[in-house]
């Protein structure tokens, strides 16, 4: 199989791939050839080069690991390359434009969308780490040239590597990943910014910041460049879960503006309750659509 694009989640799955021992040779397609040798150094590829073309052509599954809009380019730019009956995959985290650039790839290649739910704060190679899949969900997308044999093997991928599938609709998985992902990241960011803010006239906040203030803006420690391309390409739903999440904010304000404890109260205990209960199953998030 090949890999286009050997960052953290490119990298991620060489190694968890050669660890597993789950495919006959991993290529690693990098865009310049001095990243070939740290490819290599770090065990995330058996083969790593900057010529896509030789790695792709007779590569039975192409996965497309760079950032989304990146990933629609390369759809069409590196189908022809694929040989007869090869799948091409993808990690994108935003699927509607990934999916509908594959309906258009050439007739003899096979496509399917994939997310791996999972990521760090910190990117490219160097961080790349073999067992970031683990227990993790791994959405997979179909499109209209997907069949079973695609599907059979974007699977056989994920699991490989530890991951649980999840199979649902581009538009669906859009619209969550806005609300459980985009929206934590620029959630975090607003709670950094709030306390730089304050710093101004209060700078002890950075020294009483801790455990609470950490893990809550984990994520604003993100790759930015990656984000924005989330963003751009996921602008609408995006919007849609600020709107939200404003209209809550605000909700919180009017209770605390009025006094009303008790309503104050039951809201918050209701959202707690929930949250205990998402992650009791040894810290991982309960799903009723694991395939």
């Amino acid at each position: 199989m090949a890999i286009v694009g050997a960052g953290l989640m490119g990298g991620s799955l060489g190694k968890a791939l050669i660890k597993a021992q789950a495919c006959k040779e991993v290529r690693a397609v990098v865009r310049r050839k001095e990243s070939a040798r740290e490819t290599l150094d770090l065990h995330a590829a058996h083969v790593a080069d900057s010529d896509a073309e030789k790695l792709l052509r007779d590569a039975d599954l192409v996965v497309l690991a760079t950032p989304v809009r990146t990933i629609e380019r390369q759809v069409m730019d590196l189908g022809g390359f694929m040989k007869p009956g090869a799948v091409m995959t993808d990690m994108g985290s935003v699927k509607r434009g990934i999916v509908t650039a594959m309906e258009d790839l050439p007739l003899h290649v096979s496509a399917i969308g994939g997310h791996p739910m999972c990521g760090k704060e910190t990117s490219g190679l160097s961080a790349a780490d073999a067992d970031l899949f683990l227990g993790k969900t791994w959405v997979l997308t179909p499109t209209a040239r997907s069949g079973n044999h695609a599907t059979e093997l974007a699977r056989d991928l994920a699991t490989a590597v530890g991951a649980r599938v999840v199979i649902m609709d581009a538009e669906e998985h859009d619209t969550i990943a806005a609300c459980i992902s985009h929206l934590c990241y620029l959630l975090a960011s607003t709670l950094v910014a709030v306390a730089e803010d304050t710093a101004e006239d209060l700078p002890d906040v950075w020294t009483l910041a801790a455990g609470g203030f950490r893990d809550t803006s984990r994520v604003a420690a993100g790759d930015l460049t990656m984000m924005m391309d989330i963003i751009a390409s996921n602008r609408d739903n995006v919007y849609a879960m600020l709107s939200r999440a404003r209209d809550r904010i605000d909700r919180l304000m009017n209770l605390i503006e009025s006094g009303d404890e008790q309503v104050l109260r039951t809201e918050l205990s209701r959202v707690r309750e929930r949250r205990s209960a998402m992650f009791r199953n040894n810290g991982r998030a309960r799903s009723t659509r694991e395939q």
